[in-house]
């Protein structure tokens, strides 16, 4: 029987903190590179195609995953029988999809989408053979082994098979050929170096042991079909208006020769969008999630790790926030080239959400660990419903992916009020004491402002003593600089008036960090 341990939160997060933002960076790097040598739309031809798996993928999951993960005690039956099970629903949904491909080509009136989902579908059988060792890997907190990995997986996957065949000009399939192999990688990495529980786990089991976990898996799947559809639903609404509709009611320059093109622009500013979220969000489906499950009866210690966490991310991501959207033109056109720089104002109304997104992935993975799904379903439909009704009627209108992105803002913030008043009463928290937590993150915040609008200033000022003026790229390359020596000052100075953010009241952890510091900051540090 696996009982599952207390989590050891320190050298957990370490390691899946370097497994994170490594694969955020590489994923960055190759998305970079990518965009210089594959087209506009076949970016939006891909992100439809990604969508449509991963929707029906939830499905082929059932939550076992999770079921694996949240789980107080777990028998090697359960194992034995959840692989089967996922290996069969992971057949069964490659033959579906296969099936279903050519009709959903037809509703986006593209016959090249139906092939491209034929061919990604297999990742459906992929990632059911690799869904055991993974989750008992993040059961165990064994993220050392996870980063490993993704480091294997994503380097050969994305930048050596999928930047390859790019270059070789194959386009959209250079992206098919790098998800598949990206996977299959993992695949093999995870057996490798599967956990002792994983033994084993290829002979045959009744299912009729699966019961409990299909149970909790059952109301899991439901609520990661929500919150996928709630991510995905603004760029299916906007790939079937431009496919289907006069391109004109987008408001989009006639560059944009196809719907394809517009698809594309409005995926790759929700992409840009999500970088910091998907730090966050990995973390808190890993560490967050296996530690507060294995800690789901203490309220004491849950109550712990959400303030802890709550003032972590705020004071990381407020600032953040308000940097990427000050320069979201800069981010766009550095990270995707020139021709994205137009996609300036969907970035930045989609930016001003960052951190109402951040803060409700904490809640998700609350949410999930303490199993308080029937609420949050509800809360998710509601967020679905409303942003797929405002969404479809703002398209209709004709006020263009701008108006999408003010939806997907708003209904955010909508979202961000109801899971955090739930969140308030399942912490026993007053508003009061969230507001405490979340004071390192407001300073930063207001600390930033000051920073980003005197640095900016100053840079326009040195700019009109130039004779002459500077590149676009060298434009970029300097309101990036003020942007991350603003947010690198806020920090700081919050740090400084706030040390707890960083050690947690840790008096020994204090004296190690604030040691790398300049003495005459040093003593500032209480």
């Amino acid at each position: 029987m696996s009982q599952q341990a207390k989590p050891e939160f320190a050298s957990s997060i370490r390691w899946q903190s370097v497994n994170v933002v490594t694969q955020v960076v590489l994923q960055l790097i190759f998305i970079v590179l990518l965009a210089r040598l594959i087209s506009k739309a076949d970016f939006g031809l891909m992100s439809i195609a990604l969508v449509v798996v991963g929707f029906v993928e939830i499905f082929a999951q059932i939550g076992i995953g999770p079921s694996l993960i949240q789980r107080g005690k777990l028998e090697p039956a359960q194992i034995r029988a959840a692989f089967s099970f996922s290996v069969l629903l992971g057949g069964v949904f490659f033959c579906i999809t296969y099936a279903m491909a050519p009709a959903v080509g037809e509703w986006f009136e593209s016959s090249k989408l139906a092939e491209v989902l034929r061919w990604i579908a297999l990742s459906f059988i992929l990632s059911s053979l690799a869904l055991i060792p993974r989750s008992l890997l993040i059961r165990n907190m064994e993220f050392k082994t996870l980063f490993i990995a993704s480091l294997v997986s994503m380097v050969l996957g994305n930048l050596v098979i999928g930047l390859g065949l790019a270059y070789a000009g194959y386009g959209v399939w250079s992206y098919v050929a790098a998800l598949l192999s990206q996977n299959a990688l993992l695949g093999v990495m995870y057996w490798v170096m599967k956990p002792m529980e994983a033994q084993g786990a290829w002979k045959p089991e009744s299912w009729r042991i699966l019961g409990p976990m299909l149970s909790y898996g059952g109301r899991a799947t439901a609520y990661n079909l929500l919150n996928y559809a709630s991510s995905k639903i603004d760029t299916v609404l906007v790939g079937h208006h431009a496919q289907n509709s006069n391109l004109e009611s987008f408001g989009q320059s006639t560059d944009n020769s196809t719907g394809w093109t517009t698809t594309g622009l409005y995926d790759r500013s929700a992409y840009l969008m999500s970088l910091p979220i998907s730090v966050l969000g990995k973390l808190g489906d890993s560490v967050l999630f296996s530690g507060m499950s294995a800690i789901q009866t203490d309220q004491r210690a849950l109550q712990s790790v959400l303030k802890r966490a709550l003032g972590l991310i705020a004071w990381l991501t407020f600032p953040g926030s308000l940097a990427l959207a000050w320069y979201a033109g800069d981010v766009a056109a550095l990270l995707l080239g020139e021709p994205y720089a137009e996609a300036e104002p969907i970035v930045r109304i989609l930016f001003i959400g960052v951190a109402f997104r951040s803060m409700i992935k904490l809640a998700d993975a609350l949410i999930r660990a303490v199993d308080a799904l029937n609420v949050a379903i509800i809360i998710k439909s509601l967020f679905l419903a409303g942003l797929g009704i405002s969404a479809w009627i703002t398209l209709s209108k004709g006020w263009g992916i701008e108006g999408v992105a003010w939806c997907v803002t708003i209904w955010t913030l909508i979202q961000f009020i109801c899971i955090g008043w739930w969140t308030l009463r399942a912490a026993q928290w007053t508003f009061q004491e969230a507001i405490r937590a979340a004071i390192p993150g407001i300073k930063a915040l207001v600390f930033s402002a000051i920073s980003i609008a005197l640095l900016h200033a100053a840079l326009d000022q040195f700019i009109g003593t130039m004779n002459q003026a500077p590149s676009l790229l060298a434009m970029h390359l300097a309101h990036a600089a003020v942007a991350v020596i603003s947010v690198l000052i806020s920090l700081v100075i919050a740090a400084m008036l706030h040390p707890e953010v960083i050690d947690g009241g840790d008096v020994a952890l204090r004296g190690r960090w604030v040691a790398y510091l300049p003495k005459s900051l040093q003593k500032r540090i209480p």
